[in-house]
This record gives C-alpha cells, sequence and structure tokens, in this order.
C-alpha cells in the first residue's frame, strides 16, 4: 500500500498486515481502548474464563488463576530469551 492510501491509520488496515506508523499507532490506541472497556466489566472476564494470560492482560483480572498463568508465561517467555542468547 502507498502512504497516499486512504484506508492507512485504522486498525482494520493493520489488521491486514500493514506495518506504517499510522497503522501501528491506528492499533495501539484501539487496542488500550478495549482492554480500558473489558477492564471496566469484571464480568467480562468470568465469560472469557480464568486461568489463562490472556485473561490477565486483556480484562486485567488479577486473581490467584490469572496472576499465576501470566506468572507460568513469563517464566517460559524468559527462559527462551536464555536459551537464544546461549
Amino acid at each position: 500500500m502507498s502512504s497516499t492510501d486512504p484506508r492507512h491509520g485504522k486498525p482494520g488496515t493493520y489488521k491486514q498486515g500493514c506495518r506504517c506508523n499510522a497503522c501501528r499507532e491506528a492499533n495501539r490506541l484501539y487496542q488500550n481502548a478495549a482492554n480500558k472497556r473489558r477492564a471496566a466489566n469484571p464480568a467480562l472476564a468470568d465469560r472469557a474464563g480464568h486461568g489463562s494470560p490472556s485473561t490477565y492482560i486483556n480484562y486485567a483480572c488479577r486473581c490467584d488463576a490469572c496472576k499465576a498463568a501470566n506468572t507460568r508465561r513469563l517464566r517460559a517467555q524468559r527462559e527462551r530469551r536464555k536459551e537464544r542468547a546461549a
């Protein structure tokens, strides 16, 4: 896509694969707003299911199950980084 394409600067264009600065920023703003909406309604976390890193991240759930799942995700990520560095 060219920089004059009117679709730039929209989350949908980012989701289609464009990674220009305007599309990245639009997607960042969209995701931040979506996370705030989800965090404002704890019932959404219940429907999403507890005990997964995505519920911790996307729904701001801090129950014990979600915290433990996110801790496992971070530990695994750290281990992968150590392996790649070695």
